[in-house]
């Protein structure tokens, strides 16, 4: 099978922010992704803090079920409506051991997501994804990161609210990373960056958005791009090199109208992919 869509309407990685799940929800609706396979999430958690991690028996279960999934399916382009950005885990590592780590990433986000279980402030999965795929933290999961990410795939976008251990570790792995003043002055930025031989995946959280742009997150962080200039990114992006998975997260909204942006990226990202 050459593409697959999957709604994983994840919460738990964001503690209690349980709005995520009819958030992912209405932004499928919003997109019209009506074929989408869904992941079924874990009966609700006790919210008792293992190994450094909230609701981590919950966020097994779940991933190892999108793992199944797409070992059924073997796609060969995925695009992801989350949930929380833990929802990213299965699909890139997947993507990327099918790949064999030729692959471009670009994690479009406010935040950093490179904590570890030891590192991070709140014990919040969506907090650690990135750095899990890069083959460190939590133990449980790192068995679905076959080949974990190398520095030279990452590209970072728009991060602007970083932990301490997060900026280290960028320092110290020489991860490139692109703000929100360097994307508005030439949105092309970050494709020109991209190995122009590898297809590409886009990590896109909804907080990277200027609030005012979009509202409906768990984590609103002032400062974000604009919608128009983070669509110029993702058409340069698209434009350079081949697309092989995207996924959207991190939307909150309570009403499928207050979802139109997430769906509009939804469909923007899918006519590159299916």
């Amino acid at each position: 099978m050459g593409y697959l869509e999957i709604v994983f309407p994840q919460w738990q990685g964001a503690g209690t922010c349980s709005t995520l799940e009819e958030g992912a929800l209405h932004a499928q609706q919003a997109a019209g992704l009506e074929s989408a396979q869904r992941v079924a999430l874990a009966a609700e958690p006790a919210t008792a803090r293992m190994d450094g991690v909230d609701h981590l028996e919950a966020l097994l279960a779940q991933q190892q079920s999108c793992w199944r999934l797409l070992q059924q399916r073997q796609p060969e382009r995925i695009l992801t409506c989350g949930g929380d950005c833990g929802v990213e885990v299965a699909p890139l590592a997947y993507l990327n051991h099918r790949l064999q780590g030729r692959l471009n990433v670009v994690w479009l986000d406010a935040h950093g997501d490179l904590n570890t279980p030891a590192s991070s402030p709140s014990g919040h999965f969506h907090g650690m994804p990135l750095r899990l795929l890069m083959g460190e933290g939590l133990s449980r999961m790192l068995p679905l990161v076959q080949t974990p990410l190398a520095p030279e795939q990452l590209i970072l976008a728009g991060q602007r609210d970083l932990d301490v251990a997060e900026r280290e570790w960028i320092d110290a792995k020489r991860l490139r990373l692109f703000g929100v003043e360097a994307m508005a002055e030439n949105p092309g930025c970050v494709a020109a960056a991209l190995n122009p031989a590898w297809p590409c995946y886009i990590h896109l959280d909804l907080d990277v958005l200027d609030p005012a742009s979009h509202p409906w997150v768990c984590c609103p962080t002032p400062g974000g791009l604009a919608l128009e200039t983070l669509r110029q990114v993702i058409d340069a992006i698209v434009e350079r090199v081949a697309l092989a998975g995207a996924g959207v997260t991190e939307c909150t909204a309570g009403r499928v109208e207050d979802a139109a942006t997430a769906g509009a990226l939804l469909r923007r990202l899918r006519s590159r992919l299916a």
